[in-house]
C-alpha cells in the first residue's frame, strides 16, 4: 500500500495515488476478514461501512478523470484562441464587439476569454477570425 507525504499536503490525492487504492483496500479487507477471530466476527454495519467507503472512493476516481479530460479538452480548444479576433454583443449597449483574446481563464468550471478588459463565457462569442 502506498502512503504519501503530508508535507505540504493540499488534502487531494494524485490521481495516481488513487488507481491503487481499490486493489490496496480489497487486499486488506480480504485479510481483515481471514484474520477475524470465528467467536468474535467483525461488526456488520462496520463491514457495510467499509464497502460504502470503497464504493464513494472508486466512484471519486471516476469522476475525477472526467473531468480531468473535460476540462482538459476545454483548455486545449481555448488556448488555440489567443491572439485570435472574437465578436461578440455587449449586453449593456446590445451593440456588437471586437477584439484579440489576451487571456483565457477558469472561473467556477466555466471558460473565460479575456479580451482587454472584458471577460466572455465562451458562449458569448459569435464568431472567430484570425
Amino acid at each position: 500500500m502506498r502512503v504519501g507525504s503530508t508535507t505540504g499536503s493540499t488534502g487531494t490525492a494524485p490521481a495516481a495515488d488513487l488507481a491503487g487504492g481499490t486493489n490496496d483496500f480489497m487486499t486488506l479487507l480480504v485479510a481483515q476478514l481471514q484474520a477475524q477471530d470465528p467467536l468474535s466476527p467483525m461488526d456488520p454495519s462496520e463491514f457495510m461501512s467499509q464497502l460504502a467507503q470503497l464504493q464513494s472512493v472508486t466512484e471519486l476516481q471516476a469522476i475525477r478523470g472526467l473531468l480531468g479530460e473535460q476540462v482538459g479538452a476545454s483548455l486545449t480548444d481555448a488556448a488555440s484562441l489567443l491572439g485570435r479576433t472574437v465578436e461578440w454583443q455587449d449586453a449593456a449597449s446590445g451593440e456588437v464587439r471586437h477584439g484579440a483574446v489576451e487571456r483565457i481563464s477558469i472561473c467556477e468550471g466555466s471558460l473565460v476569454l479575456v479580451v482587454g478588459d472584458v471577460p466572455l463565457a465562451a458562449e458569448d462569442v459569435l464568431s472567430i477570425s484570425s
